[in-house]
């Protein structure tokens, strides 16, 4: 076991096998910019990362410090971002704001504000879930959401202004569209999370490919791009359990040339030869699907290009879950293909049934490839965790303690692909 963070930051991070995992230290200012750009043939507004800019917007964070809004986000919590891992950012929450909405949290569950909200299989209905009070997560909901007038209203509009501007921090000129005007606070998706002692959630990633929730993937205007928790309990102890515990692309295997998570505004659905990103576009000139990695080619002098390489043998249509994405693949690329998600991993990829998925020759790539690297955060007040929502699995160890782990958590959106008018 390994301390990544020095004994003056409240948030231990313990890595469970040899690969290195950098410590962030947070003090360079960047900017918060999420997945590639959308197709140039719809309107949509997409959140990017560009780590380049970093000089450019060294102003823009400097005017925001002197507000009171120090140190958002570093030029190495990004990249860490971008290539498949995580970011950790210690007493990133100001003392005063994390006992406020500690406070309003508790409130408000004493008011009966939250609901159980365990991982939702998607093919089943919120009634068939089955989850209790005890055993799973718990969410507050608050009749008109994060903005509702009940509780302390002002706390989370001040946290609420906060995670503004971390967002607007990235909201620069660049190659494609960026978040300027993408609208108010639709796009950011807040609320509390509760754990009672005994209570923890399953291994499962925050966003899916559209194409895989079937019809009603194309209805949402909007896909989650970029997952962040803020911590609220004071002193948490290891022995308390509910550690954040994440399966990061280990250092080795990191891919340096392509984002991970969307291009083109395409999800990515695994990973190809152990660290490049396989990507699902079901916009093909046939009509079907495929999918495909990203080559970074020799261009002009000084520049690279990109290029699509196709990996799977045809297209196709996609399945109803349980989806097995290595059965449509090329032999070459089936041999070192690994699927981020699988009915086995995440019960939001299952059947209504919980039916695993047919499986093939590489089943054991499929479930473990990318549990290599495992990293846990413990829950310590103020700290701001932040990782890419489509290719990081994730999961909330057990609450072994007597007391109740609770904590800010929300996505920053970015337009889907196609919305499906009904």
């Amino acid at each position: 076991m390994l301390c990544l963070l020095s004994s003056s930051l409240i948030a231990c991070v313990w890595l469970l096998v040899a690969h290195p995992v950098s410590a962030f230290n947070g003090n360079t200012h960047a900017i918060l910019q999420t997945k590639s750009s959308l197709p140039t043939n719809n309107n949509n507004v997409a959140v990017q990362l560009d780590v380049a800019a970093v000089d450019e917007v060294a102003a823009d964070n400097d005017a925001v410090a002197t507000t009171n809004r120090s140190r958002l986000i570093s030029a190495d919590d990004i990249r860490e971002i971008s290539q498949g891992g995580v970011a950790i950012i210690p007493d990133w929450l100001p003392p005063h704001l994390v006992r406020a909405m500690r406070a309003d949290a508790r409130q408000l569950f004493e008011d009966g504000q939250f609901q159980p909200d365990g991982l939702t299989n998607t093919a089943r209905s919120r009634d068939e879930q089955g989850f209790t009070q005890k055993a799973d997560r718990q969410t507050f909901r608050g009749g008109a959401g994060w903005d509702s007038d009940v509780g302390d209203c002002a706390a989370r509009g001040e946290f609420a202004s906060r995670m503004r501007d971390l967002r607007r921090v990235g909201a620069r000129p660049g190659p494609g569209p960026t978040v300027a005007g993408a609208g108010g606070d639709a796009e950011n998706e807040m609320t509390y999370n509760w754990y009672e002692p005994g209570a923890k959630l399953g291994r499962h990633l925050d966003e899916h490919h559209e194409e895989t929730k079937g019809v009603k993937g194309w209805q949402m205007p909007t896909r989650r791009s970029v997952t962040w928790l803020v911590y609220l309990n004071d002193g948490w102890e290891e022995e308390e359990g509910g550690a954040l515990r994440c399966f990061p692309r280990d250092k080795g295997s990191m891919s340096t040339d392509v984002q991970v998570g969307a291009h083109e505004g395409n999800l990515q659905v695994g990973w190809v030869n152990g660290r490049d990103p396989v990507f699902l576009d079901c916009f093909r000139p046939s009509g079907g699907s495929a999918l495909y990695r990203v080559a970074s080619t020799s261009g002009e002098v000084g520049k690279a290009s990109q290029e699509r390489c196709i990996l799977s043998v045809r297209d196709f249509d996609v399945p109803a879950q349980p989806i097995d994405f290595a059965s449509f693949l090329k032999s070459e690329a089936k041999e070192t293909f690994s699927q981020i998600s699988t009915s086995r991993l995440d019960p939001r990829f299952a059947s209504a049934t919980g039916t695993a998925a047919n499986t093939n020759a590489g089943k054991s790539n499929i479930e473990h490839a990318d549990e290599k690297t495992i990293l846990e955060v413990r829950p310590a007040a103020g700290t701001l965790v932040v990782f890419d929502s489509v290719s990081l699995p994730h999961l909330v160890r057990e609450v072994t303690g007597k007391r109740q782990r609770i904590a800010a958590t929300g996505w920053f959106h970015e337009d889907s692909q196609f919305v499906l008018e009904v």
